[in-house]
């Protein structure tokens, strides 16, 4: 069995560090990606989440075989030149702050990837898609693995690049499948249900992903937090706080905060 904390999106939010104190309890801890880019109604302001992404980067240089940071939506159009030039704008991107953010993208470079394998369950920020993977990437592997390091090639080249870029129209994109970095759940379980059912082994494929926020806005902007979306063998994580997967088993519970 490999204990595995999941962190899923940060967007400067602070409660990775509590699940992180006893980091030598876990066979690995996994970050989901979106670290910047906070939400107005949280009010996080973009020095704080800039802080906190040190912080998170530091975690990593200290732990080096332990620590994944995987790249979300929110990261790309600093992580690449390329990324940030496919469009005009990008949600709740930084323009005052751009270039401090790309200048520690760009010493990090090294530590960020898209996508992990962690015995046989697949790591990324969004959520891979059949049609994606098989008809844009062109990937016809069933191998987790070899999956794994196709997505993971994919920041190499403007090509590759390109195809991280496509949106749905659940996210205001015109593509007709997302990419694992923009795939809304909604996106996910028509994909599963449709693209992917008569492809067993994607179907069968065990998956962990944030990036589809689920909250809702209550009484003086208190902020209540929902639970994880669980269908098929994907699980989506994105409610502000850490998660224990037992790899074995393939459940997952939260922490509490």
């Amino acid at each position: 069995m490999n204990k595995i904390l999941v962190n899923p999106d940060i967007h400067g939010r602070s409660f990775w560090k509590k699940s992180c104190e006893h980091i030598e309890e876990y066979d690995r801890v996994i970050f989901l990606g979106d670290y910047l880019d906070p939400y107005s109604f949280e009010y996080i302001s973009v020095e704080s989440a800039i802080s906190n992404f040190e912080d998170i980067i530091d975690l990593k240089r200290n732990n080096m075989d332990k620590v994944v940071l995987l790249l979300g939506n929110h990261d790309m159009p600093y992580y690449s030149d390329v990324y940030f030039h496919f469009s005009s704008w990008h949600s709740r991107h930084s323009s005052m702050f751009h270039e401090q953010i790309k200048e520690l993208f760009n010493a990090n470079k090294d530590l960020f990837k898209i996508a992990h394998v962690e015995k046989d369950v697949i790591f990324t920020h969004a959520g891979i898609e059949s049609g994606w993977l098989r008809k844009i990437v062109k990937c016809d592997s069933s191998d987790i693995h070899e999956i794994c390091e196709v997505i993971n090639k994919l920041t190499e080249d403007v090509s590759g690049l390109s195809k991280l870029f496509t949106v749905s129209l659940s996210r205001g994109g015109h593509d007709k499948y997302a990419s694992c970095i923009w795939s809304d759940v909604n996106d996910m379980e028509w994909s599963l249900k449709s693209e992917g059912y008569d492809d067993k082994e994607f179907h069968d494929m065990k998956q962990i992903f944030g990036h589809t926020i689920q909250t809702h806005m209550g009484l003086k902007n208190n902020v209540e937090f929902g639970k994880a979306i669980e269908f098929a063998n994907c699980k989506m994580i994105d409610t502000a706080q850490s998660y224990v997967l037992d790899t074995d088993s393939f459940i997952i519970n939260p922490i509490e905060k």
